[in-house]
């Protein structure tokens, strides 16, 4: 059974993903040891249709650094480390000591794996410490930041990126389409990823675009 949450249509699906740049074998062996690790959440994992897709997006504006929110068992956290430079890093955050653990063993398996740095803890504080780091030059400011976590943290985590984001870098954030419940929201989850997208939707500090892509996409350029 696959992984993926897509709201496309199965064989469309499968079509964009025959019709792409295959995934390393690191990555294709990280979906099954997911569905085993926690089959009850597996499809929190990205798939390789969205992994391919932060992948090259790393490579087109020549990302150096990138930040990420939410690092499951490390599947979207190898695919960026992947299309890293040899100096690159991905920073990504989770509280998740468990899940962490299969993506530090698969980490290890892939020539890349040392390009990541995992922050465990709190998000929202790890942050704090990111934004002091980079104003006293202890880290570059990040070319790209991928929010993928607990979805009432998206605007929490939006506003986090602004700041430690460079002008001009990308935001990303996952699950904007939440199934399609957002056309006809219901319970608090739903309500709570549409507001988000309506706050996006008028922020006139990024230039978005929102993407049908697995769970629904929205990139950003911070202006």
């Amino acid at each position: 059974m696959s992984n993926e949450l897509t709201i496309t249509p199965e064989n469309i699906h499968q079509y964009c993903k025959d019709h792409s740049t295959p995934p390393s074998d690191e990555l294709i062996a990280l979906v099954p040891a997911t569905q085993a690790h926690a089959p009850k959440v597996a499809h929190m994992q990205v798939g390789h249709l969205e992994g391919s897709f932060l992948a090259l997006l790393t490579k087109l504006i020549g990302a150096k650094n990138t930040l990420e929110f939410g690092t499951f068992t490390g599947y979207s956290s190898l695919a960026v480390a992947e299309a890293l430079p040899k100096n690159g890093r991905v920073t990504t955050l989770d509280r998740d000591p468990k899940a962490t653990a299969l993506a530090k063993e698969f980490w290890k398996k892939s020539i890349h794996g040392d390009k990541i740095e995992l922050i465990l803890g709190d998000a929202r504080e790890t942050v704090k410490k990111l934004e002091l780091q980079i104003l006293s030059g202890e880290r570059p400011e990040y070319d790209l930041s991928f929010i993928d976590a607990d979805k009432s943290g998206y605007e929490y985590y939006f506003e986090a990126s602004l700041k430690l984001v460079r002008k001009g870098g990308a935001i990303l954030v996952d699950n904007v389409l939440w199934s399609g419940r957002v056309l006809n929201p219901e319970d608090s989850s739903d309500h709570t990823i549409h507001q988000f997208n309506e706050k996006i939707k008028t922020d006139k500090r990024v230039e978005k675009i929102m993407l049908p892509l697995r769970d629904g996409i929205t990139m950003m350029i911070k202006l």
